[in-house]
């Protein structure tokens, strides 16, 4: 009879434990969710500057190129927590479309990276010419 009462005991502490667990991960799925579609309204923001942008030296093309890979990465490391979180909610009962939207705005992420790389290729064509003129 102990042992009933036991077996009983450690169930019901297991369920509640297990039900505190869902709780607590439906919450912070949802946080996460809201605070990343959230961010992705500055995602947006990069354009590519105009083509009279000249630069007098190596050491100013280095550094611009070194701004433009630091960059490229955010958005990717971006891309990557979002279709992380989008494979998450097509899980969830309801939350598809939300998955949805993440991978889109992964999507774009990846499409200004790319277009920040095509920057950073002519900005080292362009040094290979200053190189070859000094």
């Amino acid at each position: 009879m102990r042992m009933a009462k036991l077996f009983r005991d450690l169930r019901s502490s297991y369920l509640l434990v297990l039900l505190a667990v869902l709780l607590f991960s439906s919450f912070s799925v949802r946080g996460i969710a809201k605070e990343g579609l959230s961010q992705n309204a500055s995602d947006k923001s990069y354009t590519k500057p105009s083509k009279s942008v000249r630069y007098d030296s190596v050491d100013d093309i280095d550094k611009k190129i070194n701004e433009l890979e630091e960059m490229k990465r955010g958005y990717e490391a971006k891309a990557i927590k979002q279709v992380n979180q989008a494979q998450r909610l097509q899980f969830i009962e309801g939350q598809l479309q939300e998955a949805k939207r993440y991978w889109r705005s992964a999507e774009d992420n990846r499409k200004i990276a790319t277009r920040i790389q095509k920057e950073i290729d002519e900005l080292k064509i362009e040094r290979m010419k200053l190189q070859k003129k000094g």
